[in-house]
């Protein structure tokens, strides 16, 4: 083999090991970056569940659901971006199926009649959703609806 082809040879090696040991670096720094995310959001989440429940507890649970309801309201209008076209006009059919699903059940307690407990914003992505089957999957949705059905 001659000099040349040789250190083609051994320049293609070190490319090719470089790139696996950056590819598994890389990786590894993500999953750590994800881990730490989730632990993050974890510890977030179960903060803001005992500060609610404490409420309960105490017998504020109007203050309870106002706090959830602000929360909800976020988290509708931050799954409706996934539906956003370029011109930021909203489709529920670009939706993938879990935030679809997440937005019916939303759109079931609005209109079991806490749309005051939403944006214009949410309101407005909760409009365009249809809810599954006109029913709602839990009895407790289930339970609201019939109440505020005249």
């Amino acid at each position: 083999m001659s000099k040349r082809v040789s250190i083609l040879v051994v320049a293609i090696i070190c490319i090719f090991i470089g790139g696996g040991i950056g590819f598994l670096f890389g990786a590894g720094y993500s999953g750590f970056h994800i881990k730490n995310y989730m632990l993050n959001s974890n510890a977030s989440w179960l903060s803001q569940h005992i500060h609610r429940l404490a409420m309960i507890r105490t017998g504020r649970v109007d203050d309870s659901a106002a706090d959830i309801e602000k929360t909800l309201d976020n988290s509708i209008i931050q799954l409706g971006w996934a539906g956003l076209d370029r011109n930021g006009e909203f489709h529920a059919e670009r939706l993938p199926e879990g935030h679809l699903r997440a937005l019916q059940v939303a759109r079931i307690y609005a209109d079991a009649g806490y749309r005051d407990a939403f944006s214009e914003e949410s309101l407005r992505i909760l409009d365009q959703v249809e809810p599954a089957d006109g029913k709602a999957c839990s009895p407790a949705l289930r339970e609201l609806q019939e109440r505020a059905r005249p």
